[in-house]
């Protein structure tokens, strides 16, 4: 895939009212297959997990060229059926499903597997399915211990597989070109950055309605638990399992590894956080969960701190910013829009500490200042604007991402989020996890792979 640059200069003569307009290759936009030819190699997966999440990931691959469904598995029925409405829906064709992911990864037309399950089962479908020889793309985040980040790296390279998670920001056009002018020293040296976004729905805070036919009859309950503490069956753990530490990892599994994704992907940041601060409380939700619906976690890396703040109790836009000597660099939405706002890093008066002046020496002192600084028309250069991007019509992150990754399968080209990627960004969602718990600074300590108090 070229690559597309653009200079200081080309950047900042946008404005920020009509955002200059990124291009993508018109593979990746939604509609536009007709203008590049498909792949000559057809990728042929199966769908483990057709939930909230798995649905909207299994509709965007079958639309994908040179991408198809061979087969597809969930533990619940109902799913069997949502399945195939979508493939039908888009090839015009059905797929053999089945409860047994097992199924899948002994066929040996399918050559991935496309994972989105409870966080608690990533593990030992990713690496049952590097050991059966297939590629694995996962959704976020990659695991839900410590532990089981590092098992997963090895099975990967031990197989040698393309294992990439799904984080979309790692293939974002718009946290590309944060990087870029980043490194190109657009708005200076970058010693901070924040991710903020609120929601303030039902839906927003997990309270999912369970499927009203729910039962031990068309789920397999006991399976679905998996290796997580046995319970009875329960609808509510099934549709909102975000909420319950047996199978998730709330607010940072969820919310804050998208943040740090975009974060460690425009910093260059190859391991995970330091450090790591949470407070937050669970004040509104209620409702049994044993998650908290307000986290904020300060976190720690060589040269850079960043925080990230997610609440379930108010309604805010999201955004991440780069704070930097010479201005900020702020993507907004789901990286659909970015702006950079330069500052000159100089005084544009003179210094109000002149006010302890007396009255004669801060006169001296003001002249003085407006001889050296103020600018002579005829040498003065233009202040850069502030300037933005915007998505062009048709291109999105996650099916991009999803691209990337058949893409990957298909040329044996590593993956843009593989597993010490996704191992990074999910160390620091336990990291935010264990402060809050713990009430302590969560750090990190490599050599032992553990966090500690």
């Amino acid at each position: 895939m070229a690559k597309h640059r653009f200079s200081r200069r080309e950047f900042m003569r946008g404005s920020a009212g009509a955002g200059m307009m990124l291009a993508v290759p018109p593979y990746l936009l939604k509609n536009a297959e007709a203008a590049a030819s498909p792949p000559t190699e057809t990728v042929r997966f199966g769908m483990i997990g057709i939930g909230m999440e798995g649905s909207g990931v299994l509709e965007t691959s079958v639309g994908i060229p040179g991408a198809e469904c061979v087969a597809a598995c969930d533990l619940y029925d109902g799913r069997h059926t949502l399945a195939n409405e979508i493939i039908s829906g888009v090839t015009g064709k059905t797929v053999p499903t089945t409860r047994r992911y097992q199924d899948l990864l002994g066929n040996k037309e399918i050559q991935a597997v496309v994972i989105a399950v409870p966080d608690h089962w990533h593990a030992k479908i990713i690496i049952d399915a590097c050991n059966a020889g297939k590629d694995v793309y996962c959704e976020k985040p990659m695991s839900h211990k410590v532990e089981e980040g590092f098992e997963i790296i090895e099975a990967a390279q031990k197989n040698n597989r393309i294992v990439q998670i799904g984080s979309q920001r790692r293939s974002s056009i718009h946290f590309a070109k944060a990087k870029e002018l980043i490194e190109q020293g657009a708005i200076g040296e970058v010693h901070f950055a924040e991710a903020v976004l609120g929601r303030n729905s039902p839906c927003g805070a997990w309270v999912y309605p369970p499927p009203p036919d729910l039962s031990p009859e068309n789920l397999d309950w006991e399976t679905w638990l998996g290796d997580a503490p046995k319970h009875p069956f329960d609808p509510i753990r099934f549709a909102r399992w975000r909420a319950f530490r047996d199978y998730g990892e709330g607010l940072p599994g969820d919310l804050f590894v998208h943040s740090l994704t975009g974060i460690h992907y425009v910093m260059g940041l190859e391991a995970p956080p330091q450090r790591a601060q949470t407070y937050g409380g669970l004040y509104y939700w209620k409702d049994g969960r044993d998650f908290p619906d307000l986290m904020a976690t300060l976190y720690d890396y060589p040269n850079l701190q960043a925080a990230v703040l997610m609440s379930q109790m108010t309604n805010v836009d999201e955004v991440t910013r780069f704070f930097g000597t010479r201005g900020i660099i702020e993507v907004t939405g789901d990286g659909d829009h970015l702006t950079v706002a330069p500052q000159d890093g100089k005084d544009g008066e003179p210094c109000y500490y002149d006010s302890s002046f007396p009255g004669k020496m801060r006169a001296a002192y003001e002249k003085e200042w407006h001889s050296t600084n103020d600018a002579k028309v005829e040498t003065a250069k233009p202040v850069e604007a502030q300037a933005s991007y915007v998505y062009p019509p048709g291109y999105s992150e996650f099916r991009h991402h999803l691209w990337n990754f058949f893409n990957s399968v298909r040329t044996r080209q590593p993956s843009v989020e593989d597993a010490t990627f996704g191992n990074n960004t999910s160390i620091g969602c336990h990291m935010a996890n264990y402060s809050y718990f713990h009430k302590s600074t969560a750090v990190w300590n490599a050599d032992s792979r553990t966090i500690t108090g």
